[in-house]
């Protein structure tokens, strides 16, 4: 496969992983790379134009300009734990960060804006939505930043990235699913089928794994989840802001009528959770507001 091809996809979902990828196999053998602190590779030497990764956040345009779409590929996601993923993804490790963009938002919200240094808006969101400017203040209290997020997921379907991913999966291209790429195997295969031969690349992807710090955090969400509907009692320790916001989104959509919003405090078990889940009272019992708002995409469980 030696003719020049696109490979499109949204914020956060490794498009430029897979280009390096798709240059080791166009050149037959495994070529450098270097992972910076927070995972990303986005520093590394370019190996020609043969193949451009092209983020549909930031080049849309160049996407809508693209007459021959045939040769293409696009990665894509379908689900809210790969939305959750693709924005951690994106706003830990995203342009020019080289440490991890989470814990310095945590820090201070306009040292995060500027080491960013492509718009992020999220200053103006909090002061427009919670009363918060964050000129007056350098660290913001996590309560603020973890109900940013909470807004984020009630309206992800508003989302850039949502609606590019949604413009992705409508496309007649050669598809990859975004998972896959996490998956030795599967992304392997992929591509010794389209190029018809095989390369090794298990340590490189090995160590693109160790240092995907939103993968862990997803993990991390998934067995909370688990346990809290098991009824398993496990300490909750590790998640970032975002992980956090995140757990209370999954929560609130499943019990529908219980709030989440809580101080800077988080939750210290999965039983504490339990308990405030089992003993909420029912005279407090009402969807949120987002629910009403939004009443099409949310409706209670059966």
């Amino acid at each position: 496969m030696n003719h020049n091809c696109n490979i499109f996809y949204t914020a956060g979902c490794h498009g430029n992983f897979l280009k390096y990828l798709f240059d080791c196999y166009h050149f037959k053998k495994l070529l450098p790379l270097e992972f910076a602190q927070n995972g990303n590779s986005h520093m590394r030497q370019d190996n020609g134009n043969i193949y451009k990764n092209i983020d549909l956040c930031s080049m849309h345009q160049y996407f809508l300009d693209c007459a021959d779409l045939k040769k293409d590929y696009a990665v894509v996601w379908s689900t809210l734990d790969s939305f959750f993923y693709a924005m951690s993804s994106y706003m830990d490790r995203g342009a020019f960060l080289t440490e991890s963009g989470i814990e310095l938002l945590q820090k201070d919200v306009l040292a995060y804006e500027k080491a960013y240094e492509y718009p992020v808006y999220i200053s103006n969101c909090l002061a427009d939505n919670f009363n918060y400017k964050c000129q007056y203040n350098k660290s913001t209290p996590r309560s603020v930043l973890r109900n940013y997020f909470l807004l984020t997921f009630y309206t992800h379907f508003e989302h850039l990235l949502w609606r590019r991913n949604f413009e992705l999966n409508n496309l007649k291209i050669q598809k990859i699913q975004l998972f896959d790429i996490l998956d030795y195997n599967k992304i392997s295969n992929f591509l010794n089928a389209q190029f018809g031969y095989n390369i090794d690349f298990k340590s490189v992807h090995t160590t693109f794994l160790q240092k995907n710090i939103p993968l862990k955090q997803l993990t991390l969400v998934s067995e909370l989840i688990k346990n809290i509907e098991d009824g398993v009692n496990t300490p909750i320790n590790g998640l970032n802001v975002i992980s956090e916001a995140y757990l209370m989104f999954c929560l609130d959509i499943n019990n529908f009528d219980i709030p989440f919003h809580l101080s800077n405090n988080f939750f210290a078990t999965t039983g504490d959770i339990i308990d405030y889940i089992k003993h909420f009272p029912a005279f407090m019992r009402r969807p949120n507001n987002m629910f009403f708002k939004h009443y099409k995409k949310y409706k209670r469980k059966k």
